[in-house]
């Protein structure tokens, strides 16, 4: 066995930040993440799903005040009509949006897990507040129809302004009495992500498995270490890509990987990716030098 003392300075860190964030459940490592801002029926999904990400995340559907799960696509790039995909615990969104998520995970791709973004988180809190979280419920029965139905592996949080913990903690947990994983991607507040990482995987061990890091625009000065030292688990930093809507943020590949190999080799993060799969199409941008960029670092 190697002594401690015999490593140099980027092994001990290495070791160090090895056991620190060792937790009673496995976390991924080497995640590659693309978030899904286009209309998936205009997007080129041969390259998503070939270009080496190993997450797609779509971003993000809106539940509405009966109930229903919307896609509103004509807020996203694109602008294609909205769709309701499930209401009153059926599927009603048709064939069309079914297949493509289903698609990212099958045939020749690398993507082995699909999330979808959900919210807004105030409704969210004023469903669960009114009726609970039982499988009788319309958020419980809606949510695990839209699972069976896109094939999905987790429900992404992206709350920036509420921040409620209690009913964000009782929400993870329903998600993970239908069967899905829980992953957040916060850009600020600390405090409330420590609350809900403790409290969810206090109570089910695992199930807030992925911390998806804003690096970018109010994100933008954010430390991966600052967090895995606060949240006591991996985060996976992410870049925006670049973009016309705010090009001071946007990074190219080459610089992507310089920070992404900085972030690894310094704080050991679980992964990388990228917002959004839209800029990199409308900037004609490359899905095979971003991906090449994380595989450069992340394997």
């Amino acid at each position: 066995m190697v002594s401690f003392r015999s490593l140099n300075g980027l092994a001990k860190a290495a070791l160090f930040s090895t056991l620190f964030y060792t937790t009673s459940f496995a976390q991924d490592s080497n995640v590659k993440i693309i978030y899904l801002f286009e209309d998936p029926a205009l997007s080129n999904n041969t390259a998503i799903k070939t270009s080496g990400f190993n997450t797609a995340v779509v971003f993000a559907l809106n539940i509405q005040d009966n109930g229903d799960l919307v896609y509103p696509l004509s807020a996203l790039g694109g602008g294609s009509p909205d769709v309701t995909l499930v209401s009153n615990g059926s599927y009603v969104g048709g064939t069309k949006y079914a297949d493509l998520i289903k698609g990212y995970k099958t045939g020749d791709t690398q993507i082995t897990r699909t999330e979808a973004t959900v919210g807004p988180a105030t409704l969210i809190q004023s469903m669960i507040n009114a009726n609970g979280t039982d499988p009788s419920t319309l958020l419980y029965k809606n949510l695990a129809t839209l699972k069976a139905a896109w094939n999905l592996d987790g429900i992404n949080n992206d709350d920036e302004s509420l921040y409620d913990v209690p009913s964000t903690v009782s929400f993870a947990k329903m998600l993970g009495q239908i069967g899905y994983k829980y992953s957040g991607a916060p850009y600020t507040n600390i405090p409330f992500w420590q609350s809900v990482v403790s409290q969810v995987n206090g109570n089910v061990s695992g199930l807030l498995d992925r911390m998806y890091l804003q690096c970018y625009d109010g994100g933008a000065g954010n430390d991966p270490g600052e967090w895995q030292t606060d949240l006591n688990m991996k985060v996976v930093p992410l870049l925006w890509v670049v973009n016309d809507a705010k090009p001071e943020y946007g990074m190219t590949p080459a610089q992507c990987q310089a920070k992404f190999q900085n972030w690894y080799s310094t704080e050991q993060v679980a992964g990388g990716g990228y917002w959004n799969d839209y800029d990199i199409e409308k900037q004609n941008s490359s899905y095979t030098a971003y991906g090449d960029a994380l595989d450069a670092v992340f394997g």
